[in-house]
């Protein structure tokens, strides 16, 4: 059933380019309809298209450039971890030194663990390789990137991708700085047990962190407080400007969690949302909170918790400040991409006449505008930020607005306030 359905997403990627042939020959052109493709088969089967058209592209390498390796996996001679594992070893190889390595490969697994194939698969691919090693790195030292990858209870992934010797200098000056700061915090007090070396009082909370807790609190504070040792920005004057700059997150936080009702964080259940991302602690956006200058209020209905209207002291920009609060995240159905990351759309074209108003506009992801723009998806606004999305065979798929994770129910029996279109003027924006 598993080499079945890589056998059919394969298909599906040869009907992509069979179209993308038919299209003009520009590479925009071309990803768009592998991207329309994608999109339709996410629906389907309820995934992001973004990891459909990754599986896409894996099943298309596995039947065009690992045949053998495919027909060992239908056989039940080796598993998909198997087959896994010779696509991204090959993948170093140009597609023409495949044919060999995949018929050396699907051998060479049998009867092997995956955990300790690896290393073998990888020096087979060193062996046929018709280039150098120094040849391809520089190659693929133009890869490199940084990623995050939210995981769960708050923590998120950084993965940096660059080269080896750099990557273990860093982590060796962490481990060295982190062995420091341990050593230091298990060594003697300077005045000894007298009355000059202090009280316990004074000592403050004991440092209990692991080694990898320092390293990983070490890594941070090094990322977000210094400067890069190069900076084309720097003038005459020696001053540069990438040292100024600062992260920038969208963070939603109810004002319990501002007030920290309980100090015991096993008590305190008020949670704050880092949008497109996972929740935070109440501590952290505390944190936040007394870093900032300057708050923007989020009014929501405290039923349905649909956005009504933001405000601030500062009040510019409101219409993307709602559009912003009321999207958190691109409107494509399944995508996740933070809204302080996407562009506005006008959903209706403003070149054809589309008012520039919260009821024509949407934030899109880059990826996502473009496929709008140049693919056969359609979409349309129902009203109170409801999408509707209409794919190139006819589907229909509604997006909802997302509401956000805290509401705040009334406590009395009062009618909830009004949904913005009486006229009414909001509040007073809240002292903090």
């Amino acid at each position: 059933m598993e080499v079945e359905n890589v056998r059919n997403q394969a298909r599906a990627g040869a009907i992509a380019e069979r179209v993308s042939r038919r299209q003009s020959a520009s590479v925009r052109s071309q990803e768009m309809v592998y991207r329309s493709v994608a999109a339709e088969l996410a629906g389907v089967t309820f995934t992001t298209d973004r990891s459909m058209q990754a599986q896409i592209t894996q099943a298309v390498e596995w039947v065009e450039c690992y045949p053998a390796t495919l027909t060992a996996w239908e056989a039940g001679r080796i598993t998909r971890g198997h087959a896994t594992a010779v696509l991204r070893c090959g993948t170093v190889l140009p597609r023409d030194a495949r044919a060999e390595f995949d018929a050396a490969a699907a051998e060479l697994c049998v009867g092997r663990s995956v955990g300790r194939l690896k290393d073998r698969l990888d020096h087979l691919a060193q062996e046929l390789h018709p280039r150098t090693l120094a040849e391809r790195h520089a190659k693929a030292r133009e890869e490199r990137r940084v990623s995050v990858t939210p995981l769960r209870d708050g923590m998120s992934e950084l993965v940096a991708t660059i080269p080896t010797l750099l990557a273990e200098g860093i982590s060796d000056r962490l481990t060295e700085q982190a062995s420091s700061i341990i050593d230091a915090r298990n060594a003697p007090p300077v005045g000894g047990a007298g009355t000059d070396a202090g009280s316990e009082e004074d000592a403050g909370e004991p440092d209990c962190r692991t080694r990898d807790q320092v390293r990983a609190d070490v890594f941070c504070d090094m990322l977000l407080t210094a400067s890069p040792l190069v900076d084309p920005t720097i003038d005459g004057d020696g001053n540069g400007t990438l040292g100024t700059i600062r992260a920038k997150v969208q963070v939603v936080v109810p004002a319990l969690t501002l007030l920290g009702r309980d100090d015991d964080p096993a008590n305190d259940t008020t949670t704050a949302d880092l949008v497109g991302s996972a929740p935070i602690d109440p501590a952290t956006a505390r944190a936040l909170a007394g870093a900032i200058s300057s708050w923007e209020r989020l009014v929501v209905h405290p039923v349905s918790g649909q956005v009504l209207f933001t405000d601030s002291y500062r009040r510019t920009a409101s219409m993307a400040r709602l559009l912003r609060a009321r999207d958190r995240h691109c409107r494509f159905p399944g995508c996740r991409r933070p809204a302080i990351r996407c562009e506005l759309d006008h959903t209706f074209d403003y070149a054809l006449g589309g008012p520039t108003d919260v009821r024509n506009l949407c934030h899109l992801c880059q990826r996502h505008h473009s496929m709008k723009q140049f693919t056969s998806w359609g979409v349309r606004q129902l009203g109170g930020g409801v999408l509707e999305w209409t794919s190139p065979t006819g589907r229909v798929y509604i997006d909802h607005p997302p509401a956000p994770l805290v509401r705040f129910m009334p406590s009395g029996g009062g009618a909830p306030p009004p949904d913005g279109g009486g006229g009414a003027s909001p509040p007073d924006p809240a002292p903090f």
